[in-house]
C-alpha cells in the first residue's frame, strides 16, 4: 500500500529497515532523494495513487494497534506536555516575582540553550546505552533542578543560583520526541507505516503546544503562579518513567558503534548556514511572541488569556501543517523558503496594532498558520543539503538555530517589553521573520547550488547511532 506521509516536503525517505544476522540490530537506508526536489503531502492521496484509499484516521488507527504502541505514544505525549509548560511557566512566575520581563526573558532563554545544547548528548546517550538505562537518570535530575528553580525564586534568592538550576533542568531534559519516534521505527521494522507514525507524533507535538499554554495559565492564575512548573517536573517525571519501563518497544542499545562514512560531520556542508540562520530568525518569531503575548494580556488585567493566545498560535501552526502537506508544489525548495518566510512576515504585520485579547487571539491563529509551511520548507530543504548519514545531525543544527533564535527573542523581547511595552516585543518577532525572509532570498542561488542531486541511497547506517535532537517539528 503506497501512502504518502510525512510532515516534510519532497524527498519522503522509504524506510527500508532489516534485522541483520550480527546481533539483530535494527538499521535503517535512508533514501532520500526520491522526489526531484518536489513537495510531497503528508495525506493520503487517493486521487493519484488509488491503492492508496484509506483515510487518514484509519492509517493512524492501523499504527496504534500495533502491540505496545498505544501505551508508549500516550507516556512519551504526557512526558513532553511540560516542554510547553516551562518556558510560559517561568515568563508568568519570575515576572510577576521580579516585576522584570527582561530577567523573565534570560532564564526562559537559558533554558532552551541549555536543552538545545545538550539534547545532542543526551541523545547519544539514549542511543548508546538504551532508553531504560539513560531516562530514569535524566529524568531525575530534570525534575529535581526544575523544583529546586521554583523553591529558590520562592526564597528570593540570589539571581545566579536561579540560572544554575534552570541551565540544569535544560540540560537534563530527556530527548522524549527522538525516544518516541526511535521506538515507532523500532516497533514497526520494515513496516512501510513509519512515516504515518511520524506524521501522527508530529501532530501529537502540536497538541502538546495547544494544551500546554493552557494548563500552564489556568494553573498559575487561578491556583498559584509557580504550580505550572511543579506540575510540569511532576508530569514530566511520570511519563518518562512509564516510557523507560515499557520494555518491549525499547530499542536495543547501539554499544556505540559509529558507521565508517564520510563525511564525519554536517557542520560546514554547503548551505546548512543558510539554514540555520534562517532557523534562528524563525525561532526569534517564537520567543519573542511568547513573552509579548504574556506583557500585552497582563496590560489589559487579562492575563488568564495568554494560554488562549499561544494555544491558537500552536492550533493555527497544526492547521497551516496539514494542509501545506497536502499540497503539491511545483517551485523548488529555495523558492518556498522565500514565499513561507514572506507569509510569515505579512500574517505577523498586524501585530503591534491590536488592542483586544480577541484580536490578538485571531491573529495568533492565523500568524500560526504560516509557521509550520516555513519550518517543513526549512527542515525539508535541510534534508537536501547534507548526506544522508548525517541527516538527523544537519536536522539537529537547524533545530538549534531555532533554540538559539527563541532564546535571543525571549530576553531582547523581554528587555523591550520593560521599556517600550509589548508592541515594541511583536515588532522584534516581525523583524526575526524579516531576517528569515532576508537570509532566504539573499542566498537563494546558493542553496539551489547546494541541494545534493538524487542518489541510489547511502549505505545502511546504525539506527540508534545518529542523535535525533527532539521534539522537533519533524519527523
Amino acid at each position: 500500500m503506497k501512502i504518502s506521509r510525512s510532515l516534510v516536503q519532497e524527498e519522503i525517505p522509504r524506510s527500508r529497515s532489516c534485522l541483520p544476522p550480527d546481533g539483530g540490530k535494527l538499521v535503517q537506508t535512508l533514501n532520500l532523494y526520491e522526489g526531484g526536489g518536489r513537495h510531497i503531502p503528508i495525506l493520503p492521496l487517493t486521487a493519484i495513487d488509488p491503492i492508496a484509499s484509506i483515510s487518514m484516521f484509519s492509517t493512524y488507527r492501523s499504527i496504534l494497534s500495533v502491540p505496545g504502541a498505544k501505551a508508549f505514544t500516550s507516556a512519551a505525549f504526557i512526558a513532553r506536555l511540560p516542554i510547553a509548560m516551562i518556558a510560559l511557566g517561568i515568563v508568568l512566575y519570575v515576572s510577576d516575582i521580579t516585576g522584570s520581563y527582561a530577567l523573565a526573558g534570560a532564564l526562559t532563554g537559558v533554558f532552551t540553550l541549555s536543552a538545545a545544547g545538550f539534547a545532542i548528548v543526551t541523545s547519544r546517550l539514549l542511543d548508546r546505552y538504551g532508553q531504560r538505562r539513560v531516562l530514569p537518570g535524566l529524568i531525575a535530575i530534570h525534575g529535581t533542578a526544575l523544583v529546586g528553580f521554583t523553591l529558590l525564586v520562592a526564597s528570593e534568592s540570589t539571581v545566579v543560583l536561579w540560572f544554575i538550576s534552570i541551565a540544569v533542568a535544560g540540560g537534563a531534559q530527556p530527548a522524549i520526541g527522538a525516544a518516541v519516534r526511535t521506538r515507532w521505527v523500532y516497533v514497526l521494522k520494515s513496516d512501510g507505516r513509519v512515516r504515518s507514525a511520524f506524521a501522527l507524533e508530529s501532530i501529537l507535538d502540536e497538541l502538546v503546544f495547544t494544551i500546554g499554554p493552557l494548563l500552564a495559565s489556568t494553573l498559575a492564575l487561578q491556583i498559584a503562579l509557580p504550580l505550572p512548573l511543579v506540575a510540569a517536573a511532576g508530569l514530566a517525571v511520570a511519563g518518562t518513567l512509564v516510557l523507560a519501563a515499557l520494555k518491549s518497544s525499547d530499542p536495543p542499545p547501539s554499544g556505540g558503534r559509529r558507521a565508517n562514512l564520510q563525511p564525519h560531520h554536517a557542520w560546514g556542508q554547503p548551505g546548512l548556514f543558510v539554514m540555520i540562520s534562517t532557523a534562528i530568525g524563525t525561532g526569534v518569531v517564537f520567543g519573542a511572541f511568547e513573552v509579548s503575548a504574556v506583557a500585552f494580556a497582563r496590560g489589559l488585567n487579562a492575563a488568564g488569556a495568554t494560554g488562549i493566545v499561544l494555544a491558537m498560535f500552536a492550533l493555527g501552526s497544526m492547521v497551516g501543517g496539514l494542509w501545506f502537506g497536502s499540497r503539491h508544489f511545483g517551485a523548488p525548495l529555495p523558492t518556498q523558503l522565500i514565499w513561507t518566510s514572506i507569509a510569515l512576515v505579512v500574517v505577523l504585520a498586524p501585530m503591534p496594532f491590536l488592542s483586544s485579547i480577541l484580536t490578538l487571539s485571531v491573529a495568533a491563529g492565523i500568524a500560526g498558520t504560516a509557521v509550520a509551511p516555513l519550518l517543513i520548507t526549512l527542515f525539508s530543504l535541510t534534508q537536501r543539503l547534507v548526506p544522508p548519514h548525517l541527516l538527523t545531525e544537519g536536522l539537529t543544527w537547524s533545530n538549534s538555530g531555532l533554540a538559539i533564535g527563541f532564546s535571543a527573542g525571549a530576553a531582547i523581547g523581554g528587555l523591550l517589553l520593560d521599556t517600550s511595552g509589548p508592541q515594541a516585543g511583536f515588532g522584534l518577532a516581525i523583524g526575526g521573520a524579516l531576517l528569515a525572509l532576508v537570509v532566504a532570498f539573499l542566498f537563494r542561488n546558493r542553496l539551489h547550488l547546494a541541494i545534493r542531486p538524487p542518489t541510489a541511497g547511502p549505505p545502511p547506517v546504525p539506527l540508534n547511532d545518529e542523535p535525533i535532537a527532539g521534539p522537533t517539528p519533524i519527523p
